[in-house]
């Protein structure tokens, strides 16, 4: 992943709706696992008195096997690569906020003195800070919708990962169908080798044989 890219975690589903409307959707954040993430957005659509709030949110950070296991942990699971640049310009419309979320201890929000409500969608716990995340939130008084597409191109995809836990053969299946997908031919499809890496290995043995030869 270079500096420049964005990270969606999701899953098979979603990538293909993605990939055939040609779009991404913010969802209504009430069926986050985060019930407290959930809550403060919750707190901002009543106190700015909202018909709908929805999100969409993306990592900064190279894959590690908890991000994996947390928001794309089975064999479902893929991982979307963006270009950063060309995805803020999709979301340059009416209505849309973003902005890095800000991970704050209980200590630090309740020193928190200047009680910016504005801030409150993109507030969250400590624990969550290695996720480095970059939020787009959706707002409206008019409007009361629990799902919005905001039409994309498909070229500022950069790469589409699979999780380490497909079997090879039906990731070799899948790939060749999103193959045949318009615009998806020039798109580079993946499986991570985070848990089963063949290079990790064969170092592994170069030590070993190495250790054998000085005994």
């Amino acid at each position: 992943m270079t500096t420049s890219s964005f990270r969606r975690y999701t899953s098979l589903p979603i990538l293909l709706d993605i990939l055939k409307e040609k779009r991404l959707t913010l969802l209504d954040p009430r069926s986050w696992d985060d019930k407290n993430d959930s809550y403060y957005l919750e707190l901002y659509k009543t106190k700015r008195d909202l018909k709908s709030v929805l999100a969409l949110c993306f990592a900064e950070v190279p894959e590690t096997y908890h991000i994996w296991r947390v928001f794309a942990g089975d064999s479902n699971g893929v991982c979307i690569e963006f270009d950063k640049d060309m995805l803020l310009g999709y979301f340059d419309i009416g209505g849309v906020r973003r902005g890095y979320v800000e991970y704050l201890t209980l200590g630090r929000l309740k020193k928190n003195e200047s009680r910016d409500l504005n801030q409150l969608p993109f507030m969250k716990r400590h624990a969550f800070r290695d996720e480095k995340e970059f939020r787009f939130i959706y707002e409206s008084k008019e409007e009361a919708i629990s799902a919005k597409g905001v039409p994309i191109k498909l070229n500022c995809i950069q790469r589409i990962i699979f999780n380490p836990w497909i079997h090879q053969s039906i990731f070799n299946s899948v790939k060749s169908v999103i193959e045949g997908i318009d615009g998806c031919d020039k798109i580079t499809i993946d499986k991570t080798s985070l848990v089963d890496n063949e290079q990790w290995k064969a170092l592994g043995r170069e030590i070993s044989n190495s250790a054998d030869a000085t005994e």
